[in-house]
């Protein structure tokens, strides 16, 4: 559907896309993430027709688009400050695209109350200035413009980063759903990764104008590809040196897998620690290693609180670990508990590669798992 073939963009004497290379498919909820600067609204433009590639080409349906003017792309944008007229009402807003193509009053008044009705806008909010709505609804209003216009391919710019986080939430899910209904092929640019693994078919990891990692969330964040991304994506946790070597030395390590390298940068998801009250038993089921510690701190966030855990192996460094509060009597200060790793959920990097720690040596952390209920 979508295919970036060798695209470089430069500004100036800044590589902002050096050899970017992407297939998005048809029909896909694709994002782009990223952190600031990275290149991902830089190829969200060069798809709609904003900004002319240095070099490379851009290719819609096997059509190439390089230079066609991006009104004549068959592409809906939704910008991150929604770019309406205030001046307006939000019925104009949404009309204005079908009113500058020519399209009969009738047609466009039978095409605004559809998508209206699509987005959940009624017929009072219709009469009313875009100044007069909520940030929710300008953000549907956005939506409807660009897809009363009957897009190919919608393209979303950061469209909830101004929006508080209890809206984020709510507007992420009806986002999916307008997608779904729709069918229509969206490009979604984000640095927020909760955002990505939870609306997105496939993401593109993006680091310095480069992709680190094309697959779906599950993909992403199990096997992440570099250290890259398993650092920006989800919470992880970097291994200390002396864990590590416990981990490699621990006789069911392998597990159908690579032995740990106690020398390469490991990390390990949240959800593949389990924090425990002591058993007293290094030798979790045959598949964990336990190591022993002490609680030093607690913090109480309502559904759960989290731990810090002083390690009981030399160099284990402190592991954070979260509990489900209802159900669970807690830790105290000063409590000993078991932290339990299984080896193979461990994620390890060339050393020759590796990055800074993503803490110091005082601060490197486990996490145990977030129970179901609770949030990151």
């Amino acid at each position: 559907m979508i295919t970036y073939k060798n695209i470089d963009v430069v500004f100036d004497d800044f590589h902002a896309l050096p050899g970017f290379n992407l297939t998005i498919e048809a029909g896909e909820f694709f994002t782009l993430l990223g952190p600031s600067g990275c290149g991902k609204s830089t190829a969200l433009r060069t798809l709609a027709g904003f900004i002319d590639p240095t070099a490379g080409d851009v290719y819609v349906d096997g059509a190439r688009v390089t230079h066609l003017p991006s009104q004549r792309r068959q592409i809906g944008m939704v910008f991150q400050n929604y770019a309406l007229f205030p001046t307006m009402t939000v019925r104009e807003n949404i009309a204005f695209g079908l009113k500058v193509s020519g399209v009969s009053k009738a047609e466009t008044t039978r095409r605004v109350d559809e998508i209206a009705n699509a987005v959940e806008l009624d017929s009072v909010q219709l009469g009313k200035g875009v100044t007069e709505l909520s940030g929710g609804q300008q953000q549907r209003v956005a939506i409807a413009r660009a897809l009363v216009l009957r897009p190919k391919i919608l393209l979303l710019d950061e469209p909830l980063s101004n929006l508080d986080a209890k809206l984020r939430h709510q507007l992420r899910g009806q986002l999916k759903e307008l997608q779904e209904q729709f069918g229509i092929t969206t490009v979604y640019v984000t640095h927020d990764q909760d955002e990505a693994l939870t609306m997105s078919t496939r993401i593109a990891v993006m680091n310095k104008g480069r992709i680190e990692q094309v697959g779906t969330p599950q993909e992403v964040y199990m096997r992440s590809a570099t250290e890259f991304v398993c650092n920006f994506i989800g919470d992880v946790n970097r291994l200390a040196a002396g864990t590590v070597a416990a981990l490699s030395a621990y006789p069911y390590g392998t597990r159908g897998t690579a032995p740990l390298n106690p020398a390469s940068p490991s990390y390990v998801r949240v959800e593949k620690v389990g924090l425990h009250a002591p058993a007293g038993n290094a030798y979790d089921g045959g598949a964990r290693l336990t190591l022993p510690g002490t609680v030093r701190s607690r913090q109480y966030h309502g559904v759960y609180s989290s731990y810090r855990v002083e390690l009981d192996v030399r160099d284990g460094g402190v592991a954070k670990g979260i509990i489900q509060e209802s159900g669970h009597p807690g830790f105290a200060p000063g409590d000993r508990v078991d932290v339990s790793i299984d080896p193979a959920d461990v994620l390890q990097y060339p050393a020759a590669n590796a990055q800074e720690p993503v803490q110091t040596l005082q601060e490197q952390t486990l996490q145990a798992p977030i129970p179901a209920g609770a949030s990151r």
